[in-house]
């Protein structure tokens, strides 16, 4: 569904979507506008704030949602229901109003889906214009302002998911979380070129804290903060970890993992030894740091794991989410391409499988833990977290739920919050075939019993 409002954000209609066969149906009423015909659009991107118009740069009520939604990159406004190379995906027809200022229209768009890429229309939005469309004049028919805007979101009172925030920028897509313990303050970082943003507990909007390609950081992933109020940043194919100061956002060291052939620094975690321990997705290999910085620019090689029973496949993502346990005994790993559980313990190395009960972890991303026992495994592409309860010594673990929410979109990871599971949708199905859902954006999932 769709709660449409006007700039004042007053509910001024609802539009209920609904799948079939060809295509989704859209039933929508709106009340308390002028007489007459209103054009009537899908748009592009899922937020209905003010923003520039395409065509004159003055920001505009609801310029936000963008441009219509144009999957077959016709770049062409047409009629409703022509084929996607000729026409916008996103045309509707005119909504009649009566002079008692109410309108309804009910209309099966063949071209979109809710639930399939890339025709899907799940966190898109709907836009009720004040002028009739002409179904010719390009970019939005002559339609005129924007009247009304509502997001496409999930219509069941019962969702888990409690909060958003969302972050600025079409080419960000997101990747690690951390949450800093003493402020509840999360950080959230940039795949594309390494950019840093900072969320404050309850905001709805991500700051910018360190722009990309400071230190040489072209990519940031798995990230934690230290109790020293440091971000360390795992850089992905760099092969390098960037540690942040959190209060002046300035870049304190870059240590370097040896250098090699296809090295893929993945996450990382800070152990109760005050050592951040970090995997590499493609070398099996899993590298220290001493959260003093006193071991000179490097990165330690700490465990070669091809001695071991984890067995890297060739040119897959392997070692990924990593978490230690509150006791300082272990380590405990995800492999993504098999989704096998890994034990690893710190003080003798020792790697051991856990025995998982109830499922499928496979493309197994981020793990978090939470209250010492209960591990969450994000699994992107297919859009879920899963909980399991672990054993007290790690050697076992039980799936006890998975969520598969609809405003979950190719999530990587997750970070422990007072108000929940807070999830990153990092779209990274979308960099070799865009266009994102915009904007980016981290949801809140409630885990509680």
């Amino acid at each position: 569904m769709a709660q449409l409002v006007d700039a004042k954000g007053d509910v001024k209609g609802r539009a209920v979507l609904t799948e079939s066969p060809g295509g989704v149906d859209i039933a929508i009423s709106v009340r308390g506008l002028p007489p007459g015909r209103h054009g009537f659009h899908i748009h592009e991107k899922g937020l209905c704030a003010p923003g520039p118009d395409a065509s004159t740069g003055e920001t505009v009520a609801f310029g936000a949602a963008g441009g219509h939604f144009d999957p077959g990159h016709s770049r062409n406004h047409g009629q409703p229901g022509q084929p996607l190379h000729l026409a916008h995906a996103g045309e509707l027809p005119n909504i009649e109003v009566g002079a008692d200022g109410n309108g309804s229209l009910r209309y099966l768009n063949p071209n979109v889906s809710l639930s399939r890429e890339p025709s899907s229309v799940f966190g898109r939005s709907l836009v009720v214009h004040d002028q009739p469309d002409d179904y010719v004049t390009d970019p939005a028919g002559g339609s005129g302002p924007r009247l009304l805007c509502g997001v496409i979101s999930a219509d069941r009172p019962s969702s888990s998911i409690s909060g958003r925030a969302t972050i600025e920028g079409t080419a960000v897509y997101p990747e690690g979380i951390a949450v800093d313990t003493r402020t509840e303050t999360a950080y959230v970082g940039s795949t594309r070129d390494g950019s840093i943003w900072r969320l404050p507990s309850g905001a709805d909007k991500a700051e910018l804290l360190q722009a990309g390609g400071a230190a040489g950081r072209q990519a940031a992933f798995g990230m934690k903060v230290d109790p020293a109020g440091r971000l360390w940043v795992a850089g992905g194919p760099q092969g390098n970890v960037a540690v942040l100061d959190v209060a002046t956002g300035m870049t304190v060291a870059n240590l370097q993992a040896p250098k090699g052939s296809h090295t893929f620094l993945n996450d990382l975690v800070i152990a109760p030894d005050n050592r951040v321990y970090v995997t590499d997705s493609f070398r099996p290999m899993l590298y220290r740091a001493r959260l003093a910085l006193d071991g000179g620019t490097s990165l330690e090689p700490w465990l070669d794991l091809s001695g071991t029973s984890i067995r890297y496949q060739p040119n897959q993502i392997n070692l990924n989410g990593i978490v230690a346990s509150p006791d300082g005994r272990w380590l405990m790993a995800i492999q993504l391409v098999t989704g096998q559980l890994w034990r690893i313990g710190l003080a003798d190395g020792m790697v051991t499988e856990v025995a998982v009960q109830g499922g499928d972890l496979r493309r197994g991303d981020g793990l978090a833990l939470r209250a010492g026992n209960e591990l969450y495994v994000v699994r992107n592409q297919d859009n879920e977290v899963a909980r399991l309860d672990l054993n007290s010594d790690w050697s076992s673990a039980r799936v006890t739920r998975r969520w598969n929410e609809p405003e979950f979109n190719f999530p990587t990871t997750a970070a422990v919050g007072r108000s929940g599971l807070m999830v990153v949708n990092a779209q990274l199905d979308k960099m070799k075939q865009p266009p994102p859902l915009l904007p980016f954006d981290v949801v809140t999932l409630d885990v509680a019993p």
